[in-house]
């Protein structure tokens, strides 16, 4: 029997369980984490008072493991909408089946958020983007699940310029202890 959780946090791509709840069933809000033994397939499913109520996460939509290797830098990018506060694109892997669809959020010229779902429109995470020059503390990326809980973790140089990102930092994958994330979230 899956085990559920009082919380979970992600390390290189793979959720993990955190505070083992044996009785459920007076806890206002439990995660499950659910994977085959070779973890191919993993998903979190979120509960209340022990009754289902959200996936929050499904690999088979996008496997934020993937992420880590080149593999997506061979998609193709198409874009279905474009205003000067919002762009909506699809992405398409390199077999050319359509895989998800992006929306990206602007404000002034800078990408701020971009948000993730399925070709379904489901729902898959969210990226952050933060720059100094708009008072954050780093210049950079926060991949989060649709339960708002960090991923990755990446700081970029940024080339006022160009306005836009250029040097790759500082990558963080284990996301357990990571307190840069923290002061980005309040």
């Amino acid at each position: 029997m899956t085990k559920h959780y009082r919380d979970y946090f992600w390390k290189e791509g793979i959720p993990y369980g955190i505070g083992q709840i044996e009785e459920p069933v007076n806890e206002n809000e439990t995660y499950k984490i659910v994977m085959d033994p070779y973890r191919k397939h993993i998903s979190i499913e979120k509960y209340a008072k022990n009754c289902f109520e959200s996936i929050v996460y499904d690999s088979a939509f996008l496997n934020f493991r993937h992420l880590k290797n080149e593999d997506h830098r061979a998609w193709k990018k198409e874009t279905i909408s474009e205003t000067p506060e919002k762009v909506i694109c699809f992405l398409s892997d390199q077999d050319d089946r359509l895989v998800f669809k992006e929306t990206y959020f602007f404000k002034n010229d800078l990408c701020t958020e971009c948000h993730v779902a399925s070709f379904h429109n489901i729902p898959i995470s969210r990226q952050r983007m933060y720059y100094k020059i708009y008072g954050d503390p780093f210049d950079g990326v926060i991949l989060f699940d649709q339960n708002n809980h960090p991923i990755v973790f990446k700081k970029y140089a940024f080339d006022e310029t160009l306005r836009e990102f250029t040097d790759l930092i500082e990558t963080e994958w284990n996301m357990q202890d990571f307190k840069k994330v923290e002061l980005c979230l309040k």
